[in-house]
């Protein structure tokens, strides 16, 4: 299926994060057909590129910059964050900067370690933005979050916000006001932050 080309989105994959929690560099840890965490969100974007006509995939990197580039393709567009250790607002602040540049109309973020999205569940996002023009989002463990699509009157919003957090403050704005379209995405609820999310992972595929 291929949904209309207009207005134009730009998708960004965040992947600047430490990943402490995972002891180690998690986007490198290979998933399935020994492609890497990063490397399939990539695919699944390019996928995703293909069939709704949006810009290809930028992935922000960070913390584990030497490992990380090799875990991605020469042709895949990237950005590094200086400022990784700020937390994950700086590179959402990245995100838009790049959106901005792109004269983009809205952005799609991405968190990197979402492993179960599909190209449809992106597909379906993007048609629910293309509905009406409003900032459009998943909704999982009871609550509003990426991947989401952010209009580009959300850009200041998501440029003030500041510290370990993510974009959700901007998507609660919205929901508040009745602007936002949610969309129930059951695979959004899986991600992988531990060694045992790994694990899980890998016992089900």
């Amino acid at each position: 299926m291929t949904i209309s080309s207009s207005p134009h989105i730009v998708s960004v994959i965040l992947a600047a994060g430490a990943s402490s929690r995972f002891n180690g560099s998690k986007i490198t840890a290979k998933i399935q057909d020994d492609q890497s965490v990063l490397s399939h969100s990539i695919a699944t974007l390019n996928q995703l590129s293909a069939t709704a006509n949006i810009a290809a995939p930028v992935v922000i990197l960070g913390a584990h910059i030497n490992v990380e580039v090799m875990a991605i393709t020469a042709d895949t567009p990237r950005i590094i964050n200086p400022h990784w250790q700020l937390g994950l607002s700086s590179s959402v602040k990245q995100a838009v900067a790049y959106a901005i540049e792109a004269k983009a109309d809205a952005l799609l973020l991405v968190l990197a370690d979402q492993v179960a999205l599909t190209v449809d569940d992106y597909v379906g996002l993007i048609e629910a933005y293309q509905h009406n023009g409003h900032t459009s989002c998943s909704f999982y463990h009871q609550d509003v979050g990426v991947p989401a699509i952010f209009i580009a009157d959300d850009f200041t919003g998501l440029l003030s916000i500041d510290g370990d957090k993510g974009a959700k403050s901007v998507l609660k704005r919205h929901a508040e006001k009745n602007s936002l379209n949610i969309l129930p995405m059951e695979n959004a609820q899986f991600d992988i932050d531990t060694p045992a999310d790994l694990a899980l992972w890998l016992h089900q595929q």
